[in-house]
């Protein structure tokens, strides 16, 4: 199956299930890889023209109709939103063609008769439509987007089927990510866990849910003001403004400021790399440690630390004073080709060992000393012995 199938399949699927927006942005995901893809350029001139858009609308069905004219429901699509754009003359045009092209059926009668009587200058009234009325698109005002998780939580992305993560939480309905499911798990409702490099917010959304009615606590940092400010909207859409605090700065093996890399918005199919360099605030784990915003009296239980792997020796280095009154598990993003002996003998100078999820089991296991990263892998987890003990005895880890 190609990709633009595939994407069709789930476009049909949302919008057939009443998920216009999502509908709407896998449709022009299909259309950015085939332009002149007709079903695409059909079913997306179906949701605008539901919604108004008719101009839009009604530019895609013919589109549609100049790909596959042999196709009667595009002539019925085209010629009902011409109606409803009170344009009858211009549909009884559309339907001399179509019955010229063999267009015979109860529907075509109907709309005939419709056309019949409309009067021939104002708009025609709106009909009941054919398909089940698709719902007004959720992007917001300021430029975002908003969408559902699996867990129900509401997050907001970019307005843009071109940066991927709008792109991959339209196409999969939630994070890809498999340790998104564990870190569900993993959090107890009155746990502190940190999020240092929360991005648009999927793992902070998802633990503070996960909490709930708890008295749990999450400390998520996000250096970038664009995903920063749209975790933000997302916090007050769930209404998880007490529970998190979100703060714009990086963690770093010290403190001031630090170039990091940013990645630019990329379409879903490029495989190559484009980033660009911003200079940020940072703080380090000590820093944190005595930091305002830290809960008094409190201790984590999940640190999860998004950040270049090659990175993360020099801020757990600066973490002295952190790890020795915390214990967390920590959870950090790898590539495959990063160098898993540095990064063992980074948590190893902590006590910690290194593990790594198990997806059949949902549950954490050993990292051998022989292994390699597949492709995959996007995280890595590591924990102290007692921390260990407590994750077996909930059955998270083997």
């Amino acid at each position: 199956m190609t990709d633009s199938q595939r994407l069709l399949e789930q476009a049909i699927e949302h919008q057939r299930g009443g998920r216009a927006e999502a509908a709407e942005w896998l449709y022009r995901a299909v259309l950015a890889l085939d332009a002149d893809h007709a079903e695409a350029n059909h079913n997306l001139g179906i949701i605008e023209i539901q919604r108004g858009d008719l101009d839009a609308g009604l530019d895609h069905v013919r589109h549609a109709l100049d790909q596959a004219p042999e196709i009667g429901g595009y002539w019925l699509t085209l010629v009902e939103g011409l109606l409803l754009a009170g344009r009858a003359a211009e549909a009884a045009e559309a339907m001399e063609r179509a019955r010229g092209l063999g267009l015979d059926s109860p529907e075509a009668d109907a709309l005939a008769q419709r056309i019949a009587e409309a009067p021939a200058l104002a708009p025609a009234a709106a009909p009941q439509p054919s398909q089940p009325t698709m719902p007004s698109s959720s992007a917001a005002g300021d430029g975002s987007l908003l969408l559902t998780m699996d867990d129900g939580v509401h997050i907001h992305v970019p307005n843009d089927i071109d940066a991927l993560p709008t792109y991959l939480l339209l196409e999969r309905e939630d994070w890809p990510e498999p340790e998104l499911a564990l870190a569900r798990r993993l959090v107890e409702p009155d746990d502190l866990v940190l999020d240092l490099g929360a991005g648009l917010g999927v793992y902070t959304l998802a633990m503070a849910h996960a909490m709930g009615q708890g008295s749990g606590r999450v400390l998520a940092l996000e250096p970038v003001a664009e995903p920063a400010a749209l975790l933000a909207r997302s916090l007050a859409e769930n209404g998880l403004e007490g529970r998190v605090v979100l703060r714009q700065q990086a963690i770093g093996d010290g403190a001031g400021e630090v170039g990091i890399r940013v990645r630019r918005a990329a379409r879903p199919h490029d495989l190559g790399d484009s980033f660009v360099t911003r200079t940020v605030g940072a703080l380090t784990l000590d820093g944190l440690l005595a930091d305002a915003d830290w809960p008094a009296g409190a201790s984590p239980s999940l640190v999860r630390l998004d950040l270049a792997a090659e990175r993360l020796p020099g801020v757990l280095r600066a973490g002295q004073r952190f790890f020795a009154a915390h214990d967390p598990l920590l959870m950090f993003r790898v590539a495959s080709d990063c160098d898993l002996g540095a990064l063992r003998q980074a948590v190893e100078t902590l006590g910690y060992v290194l593990y790594r999820q198990v997806d059949a089991l949902g549950a954490l296991a050993p990292c051998g000393t022989a292994e390699t990263l597949d492709a995959r892998r996007r995280n890595l987890f590591a924990c102290a012995p007692a921390r260990a003990e407590r994750l077996r005895a909930r059955g998270l880890m083997v």
